[in-house]
């Protein structure tokens, strides 16, 4: 196994890791490419696809990095984790999947980051969303290095989450000022997606920031890199309250539509008691009459239809009058 210190080897043609593309810093600043970085360049960034079992043997055979940094870069497990070791870095964070026919998904995956001096590695089993934000912001950078490229991934994923997170806010406000205004109520369906989106939020700034924390305080991460991981921790504070803010607000929109549902449940139930009441005494009336018995009261003579109409009504509105002086009914 090489030492961190020693200079990165050209790669062997045989075992060259799967790249998606590659970053290198030389004498005429940052370049990016999708080949292989020049030997005598003093900084490389890759960035690898993991499915390619090329890859993995390439960083076990090649990368300089310390086993457990190794172990942890090819870890399937997506939970969150920072580990130092023999002056290099290891990470593992949330990122949002993406897919190739779509930029926008609400899955998490995980973006794994080693890095020792003069070298960076980042990888990914699945597409991800933030490798494209930060690729483009090193093609813009003067120089680049270790620390460097770190506080830059960092950033990335710290904007994705701020930006992720504002969206739903956004769309929040704009679900209750409809709600306020008594226009139509919000789609259940836009509420479900909302929570979903803010509980993954909340699972990935919470786990992002908890395990910068710890790593903050860990001896074995390098000062440069603990530096980077601290500016990144405060960063990612507002951004966690934030989410816990958006919860927070879905969780009254929710008890505000369930509140005008029990009311309009209410109404409705009220409306349909007073119906029923006003309709029973007629009911009674019109029942007692097409009783097929003898001595019938009005069967004989004219106008008894009439009559038994009159009687319908009358006992209706004497019900109404009654509901409404016992308050039973409202004004």
């Amino acid at each position: 196994m090489r030492t961190s210190h020693e200079p990165l080897p050209l790669f062997p043609p045989l075992f060259g890791p799967g790249l998606v593309w590659t970053c290198w810093q030389d004498m005429d600043g940052v370049v990016l490419d999708d080949t292989a970085p020049p030997d005598e360049v003093a900084f490389r960034w890759l960035h690898l696809d993991l499915w390619d079992q090329r890859s993995a043997r390439w960083i076990a055979e090649h990368s300089g990095l310390p086993t457990d940094v190794q172990a942890l870069f090819l870890s399937p497990d997506d939970q969150p984790r920072a580990l130092g070791q023999q002056g290099a870095l290891g990470l593992t964070l949330p990122d949002f999947e993406r897919e190739f026919d779509r930029e926008e998904t609400e899955r998490i995956g995980a973006l794994r980051v080693a890095l020792r001096p003069g070298l960076v590695l980042t990888g990914r089993y699945h597409p991800l969303h933030t490798p494209d934000i930060f690729r483009h912001r090193a093609a813009q950078a003067e120089t680049l290095d270790a620390p460097a490229a770190l506080e830059l991934i960092l950033n990335s994923l710290a904007d994705t989450l701020a930006l992720r997170t504002g969206a739903a806010l956004s769309a929040l406000l704009a679900l209750e000022d409809k709600l306020l205004a008594d226009q139509d109520t919000p789609d259940t369906r836009a509420l479900v997606s909302l929570r979903r989106l803010t509980a993954r939020l909340f699972r990935m700034a919470s786990g992002m920031h908890t395990t910068l924390i710890r790593a903050v305080d860990d001896p074995s991460i390098g000062r440069a890199y603990a530096d980077v991981l601290a500016r990144t921790e405060r960063r990612l504070q507002p951004i966690e309250r934030d989410v816990v803010a958006a919860q927070g607000q879905l969780r009254l929109l929710r008890e505000e539509l369930d509140l005008q549902a029990g009311q309009r449940t209410n109404e409705n139930v009220y409306l349909l008691s007073v119906i029923t009441a006003l309709i029973m005494p007629a009911t009674l009336v019109t029942g007692f009459f097409g009783m097929n018995t003898g001595n019938m009261p009005l069967e004989h003579g004219g106008g008894g239809t009439i009559m038994a109409a009159i009687l319908a009504i009358g006992s209706s509105l004497a019900t109404w009058l009654l509901l409404r002086r016992m308050g039973l009914i409202r004004r």
